[in-house]
C-alpha cells in the first residue's frame, strides 16, 4: 500500500462525527481522500472538525442531513458531484439503537432504527452508486455489526436492519461487480464509542466473556480495516462481510 492510499479520491462517510464514523474520517483523510461527512446531529463538533480540516488545508467538508430523507440524499450527492467532480467511496456507517425486548418494542423503535440503518444505507448505495458507473468503478461499505450475524437479545429491530444490509450488501456487490463498483461490509463487535458507554457493566462483562480478545476494539481499529476495503489493498474482495469482532462467538 502506498503511503497515501487514498489520494485523489474522494469519499462519503455518514455518520461522521462521532465514533466509528469520524475515525474513518480523520483516517481517510490522512490516506490522502477528499472526506465529505454526513451527519444528523452534532453540530457543534462537526463545525469544529470542519475547522480542523482547514487549518490542515484538507479538502471536502460537513453536511446536516437524514441519510433515510430522499430529498437530502439526492441532493447530497449532486453537491458532491458538483464541488468535487466525482464519488470514489461510499461508507454507509449512520446508525442509531432502540433497544428494547421483542415482545415489548413499540411500533415507533421498530421504524426508527429500520429508517436509518437500512433505508438510508440503501438510498446512500442508491444514489452513489449511478456516479460510480460513469465513472468506472467505486468501492461501497456498510458498517453493520455482529449484531446483524447472530441476533443480541434486545435488539430485534437492530438485528434484523443490519441483517438486511448484509443481504443488501452481497446483492448490490453481484449487481455492480462488472462495473468495477465493488460493495462490502464490516460487521464490529463491541467498539469503544459513545454508542457503548450506556451498556450496563453485567451486558457489557458478558460480551467480552464470549470474545476471544477480552476487550473492546477501537474506532481506529475499524477505521483501518474500512481503509483496505476502500484502497485498492483490496482490489479482488467483493460482497464480503469482514468481522471486525476480536473473535466474538454468539
Amino acid at each position: 500500500m502506498t503511503a497515501l492510499p487514498l489520494r485523489n479520491r474522494v469519499a462519503i462517510v455518514t455518520g461522521a462525527t462521532r465514533g466509528i464514523g469520524r475515525a474513518v474520517g480523520e483516517r481517510f483523510a490522512s490516506a490522502g481522500a477528499t472526506v465529505v461527512g454526513v451527519y444528523a446531529r452534532s453540530g457543534e463538533i462537526a463545525a469544529r472538525l470542519q475547522a480542523e480540516m482547514a487549518e490542515r488545508s484538507q479538502p471536502g467538508g460537513y453536511y446536516q442531513g437524514a441519510v433515510d430523507d430522499p430529498l437530502f440524499v439526492g441532493d447530497l450527492m449532486k453537491r458532491v458531484m458538483a464541488a468535487y467532480g466525482r464519488i470514489d467511496i461510499l461508507v454507509n456507517n449512520a446508525g442509531v439503537t432502540r433497544d428494547q425486548l421483542a415482545l415489548r418494542m413499540s411500533v415507533e423503535e421498530w421504524d426508527d432504527v429500520l429508517r436509518t440503518n437500512l433505508q438510508g444505507t440503501l438510498l446512500c448505495a442508491a444514489e452513489a452508486i449511478p456516479y460510480m458507473k460513469l465513472q468506472g468503478g467505486g468501492s461501497v461499505i456498510n458498517v453493520v455489526s455482529v449484531s446483524g450475524l447472530y441476533g443480541r437479545e434486545a435488539q430485534a429491530n437492530y438485528s434484523a436492519a443490519k441483517g438486511a444490509v448484509v443481504g443488501l450488501t452481497k446483492l448490490l456487490a453481484r449487481l455492480h461487480a462488472e462495473e468495477g463498483i465493488r460493495v462490502n461490509a464490516v460487521a464490529p463487535g463491541m467498539i469503544a464509542t459513545e454508542m457503548t458507554e450506556r451498556i450496563p457493566a453485567g451486558k457489557m462483562d458478558n460480551f467480552l466473556h464470549h470474545t476471544h480478545l477480552k476487550r473492546q476494539g477501537t474506532a481506529q481499529e475499524i477505521a483501518e480495516g474500512i481503509l483496505g476495503l476502500a484502497s485498492g489493498a483490496s482490489g479482488y474482495l467483493s460482497g464480503q462481510v469482514l468481522k471486525l469482532d476480536g473473535g466474538f462467538l454468539r
